[in-house]
Parts: C-alpha cells; sequence; structure tokens
C-alpha cells in the first residue's frame, strides 16, 4: 500500500513540476510575416488573436496593447474593452509612433515600402 501512495505522489508531483514549466514558456514571437497572415482576418480580428504574443498594456483609460514586431515596427492594439472588437490595430514605425497603418484596412506592404524610402 506504500508503495502505491509514493507512487501516486511521485506522479503527482511530476504533474505540478510539468504544469510549472508550461507557465514560464517563451511567448510565441510576432513577425512582420505573422502580422500580414493575422491580417487577412480584417474586420475579424479581435483580441484573442494576439493573446499568445507577449505585450506591453500602455493605455490608461482604454485597453492598448503594444507588441514589439522587430526593431522597425511595433503592433498597437487599442480599444474601450477586451469583450468588444478593438477600436484599431496599428502596425506603428518605432521611430515615428505617428506613422502608422491600420492592418485591418491598409496594405502592410505599401506601409512598408514607404518606411523604407523615408529617411
Amino acid at each position: 500500500m506504500k508503495k502505491w501512495i509514493m507512487l501516486v505522489l511521485a506522479g503527482a508531483c511530476m504533474l505540478i513540476l510539468g504544469g510549472c514549466s508550461k507557465a514560464k514558456e517563451k511567448p510565441a514571437e510576432l513577425t512582420l510575416e505573422t502580422v500580414k497572415e493575422l491580417a487577412k482576418k480584417g474586420a475579424e480580428l479581435t483580441w484573442s488573436d494576439f493573446e499568445q504574443y507577449e505585450s506591453t498594456e500602455t493605455g490608461s483609460g482604454m485597453y492598448i496593447l503594444a507588441y514589439k514586431v522587430d526593431e522597425n515596427y511595433e503592433l498597437w492594439i487599442g480599444g474601450g474593452s477586451l469583450e468588444e472588437l478593438p477600436m484599431y490595430i496599428r502596425l506603428v514605425s518605432a521611430k515615428n509612433k505617428d506613422t502608422y497603418i491600420d492592418i485591418r484596412t491598409d496594405n502592410i506592404d505599401d506601409f512598408i515600402g514607404r518606411q523604407g524610402s523615408v529617411s
């Protein structure tokens, strides 16, 4: 009987430790290619489409999540509630935060091309 209890306790410990390591997994990387793929959903994009990616909450009074894409771009998602569709989902120039497009409606490749031609 003692062996059975020890076996059950050992199994439980393994499950607990396995769960802990999963909690520390690195979030998925949000790349420019991933952003382009997600943009194909257009107006159907929701907050949950970005849950697996690491973000920084920057809003005050609104929900605004910022995601690093690469050294040139960030993705910003903003809205009044996580229960509603985002008000905007912007690909933002890391060099000039006032330069952006909404990936649901604007052409990402055109935006990137314009950024490359601006010094």
